[in-house]
């Protein structure tokens, strides 16, 4: 480090690196030779983290790499209000059930909505750390005084949640903590413009924050064009044991899960060909000789045959924006 898109093309060509497509869509090389050195730059991971979405960005001295807009998951505490009535409606069959626990909530426990969001970030960060070196994390420290707000009542989970996110990154890098006014203050140092939209999936929406952190970390890094995307995690959903209303004879509806009878599972990014329109996205569900493929927004394409869905890359457990093509002829995909 550092190198350039030529001499990355010499290795490609030479034999001394092959072509490799991370798991968030970011191209690179993989050495298979000894390199010459193995000097490198320090590079930062800059994280804004919200409670609906999240900016990552990584970046050097010289160069912005890359940055993500995190589209946190919102539907954890609705399935899990579902799941528990149908697991007490159970109680009241003669059917196989769960016995009612009591007292088994031990340790720090964190709420499931917001410990689905923070994984979702680490898992992110982790995923980037396979491809650059990290030498330091810069979070925004999001302050909330429960003692003043809630009267000493109760602690605030998202507190809980912070401190868990915060003691999973530093087994990565060392990590610093800022407060949102310095990473407004070095924002506008920097230049960068920032939408008053949260929901627009644009770099200036998240990740212009996220590169502010990264130069309050570095001291100084150059604006330059970086790879960008929007990231979030498929909604398909679990197993369920039963239905809200019993079936009749007794005979339980397949539902839920992540395998379906072929060699595709949910969450699988395929190709799938119907007469003239052929569409690329994410394997949702299945009926009988049908695959249900869904765009970024886990909204149905359409049901396609078997034998026309072609797989092009397995579950990773997140979805890219950049993937995403509704329709389009084969000879354009």
């Amino acid at each position: 480090m550092p190198t350039k898109a030529s001499r990355a093309r010499r290795w490609i060509k030479g034999g001394k690196a092959k072509p490799i497509r991370t798991k968030l869509g970011i191209f690179a090389v993989k050495l298979v030779e000894e390199p010459s050195g193995r000097e490198k730059q320090p590079i930062a991971v800059g994280i804004d983290p919200g409670s609906k979405y999240t900016g990552v960005a990584v970046a050097s001295k010289k160069a912005i790499l890359c940055g993500f807009n995190l589209e946190l998951p919102d539907w954890i505490k609705k399935r899990m209000e579902k799941r528990r009535e149908r697991r007490r409606n159970r109680r009241y069959r003669k059917r196989r059930r769960r016995e009612c626990r009591f007292l088994n909530r031990v340790g720090h426990k964190i709420a499931p909505s917001i410990l689905a969001r923070k994984q979702m970030e680490l898992r992110v960060v982790k995923e980037l750390a396979k491809t650059y070196p990290i030498s330091e994390i810069a979070v925004e420290d999001v302050a909330y005084d429960h003692r003043k707000k809630r009267n000493g009542k109760y602690f605030s989970q998202v507190e809980v949640g912070k401190s868990w996110l915060l003691s999973e990154l530093e087994k990565i890098a060392a990590v610093k903590r800022f407060r949102g006014w310095e990473t407004a203050r070095r924002r506008k140092e920097l230049g960068l413009r920032k939408s008053d939209r949260k929901e627009e999936r644009a770099p200036e929406a998240h990740v212009s924050d996220a590169i502010a952190l990264c130069s309050l970390v570095l001291e100084d890094t150059e604006m330059t064009p970086f790879h960008f995307d929007v990231v979030r995690k498929p909604k398909y959903s679990r197993r369920m044991l039963h239905a809200e209303q019993p079936s009749k004879g007794g005979v339980r509806k397949l539902y839920g899960g992540t395998t379906t009878p072929y060699i595709f599972r949910k969450g699988d990014y395929v190709e799938a060909t119907q007469g003239e329109r052929t569409v690329r996205g994410w394997v949702s569900g299945y009926t009988r000789n049908l695959i249900s493929v869904s765009d970024f927004e886990w909204r149905r394409l359409g049901q396609f045959a078997v034998s026309k869905v072609r797989l092009l890359e397995r579950n990773t457990r997140l979805l890219l924006k950049s993937k995403e093509v509704r329709r389009a002829n084969s000879s354009h995909l």
